[in-house]
């Protein structure tokens, strides 16, 4: 069998430990071709509120290589709040209320990805269900939102993982939502470690009903597989 093709891309890095900041450069190898706490909140208000709050993005060494599509990534790790991600080089932060980090494509104001933290009781989410019954009552809570159309809210997958370093288990949720300021692609990645629920939201405007997503959707989709938590994973 032939070795792989492997290219050697550089992406950079930004490392957050308390109020510092520093930014450096790394190469990643990548194969080619491949196509303050608050009240603690109990397991019932966890999932329903938190994760359909959705105002919110992941984890090592991903690159994503197409013939077309090779964006520069930026990997960026909060040694305090203990999580990992890689985005889009370009996209920009975004100072909002409730959310520990915001990014956002300047070119397209609708696409953004995020990442909160809230304490909770369980420490882990099986203690709160399976990636199946977490993801029907992620769907239920969309549903009730005012804005969300009637029927407007299609779960597209849903997955569990480990987290790339940390081993840490994730549900993985990517759904259609319909809404009265417009249609979107959801991505959603969640996590508890340390009684603390880590979730990462990512949303696109999404052309039509029933249009297929775009190529940031798809990278989206490929943020999704970084998100890691834990001291592991900084």
């Amino acid at each position: 069998m032939a070795p792989a093709v492997m290219t050697v891309s550089q992406t950079q890095c930004i490392v957050c430990s308390g109020s510092r900041r520093s930014t450096f450069a790394r190469a990643v190898l990548t194969p080619l071709p491949f196509s303050g706490k608050a009240a603690t909140l109990g397991k019932r208000s966890v999932m329903g509120v938190a994760l359909s709050a959705g105002t919110l993005a992941l984890v090592p060494n991903a690159t994503f290589a197409s013939e077309t599509f090779e964006p520069r990534m930026t990997l960026f790790s909060d040694r305090k709040n203990l999580f990992r991600l890689e985005y889009p080089a370009d996209w920009e932060y975004v100072n909002k209320a409730g959310a520990t980090l915001l990014l956002r494509d300047p070119t397209e104001k609708y696409a953004h990805i995020g990442v909160t933290m809230s304490p909770v009781k369980i420490s882990s989410l099986a203690e709160f269900g399976t990636v199946h019954d977490i993801g029907v009552k992620l769907v239920k809570a969309e549903a009730a939102k005012e804005s969300t159309v009637p029927g407007g809210v299609t779960l597209v997958s849903e997955g569990e993982r480990n987290g790339l370093t940390s081993n840490i288990t994730f549900y993985d949720y990517e759904y259609c939502l319909l809404t009265t300021h417009g249609n979107k692609r959801v991505f959603n990645s969640v996590a508890v470690h340390d009684n603390v629920l880590y979730i990462m939201n990512a949303q696109v405007r999404q052309k039509g009903e029933n249009s297929e997503p775009d190529v940031v959707a798809a990278l989206l989709r490929g943020v999704v597989a970084t998100f890691d938590v834990g001291p592991a994973a900084t």
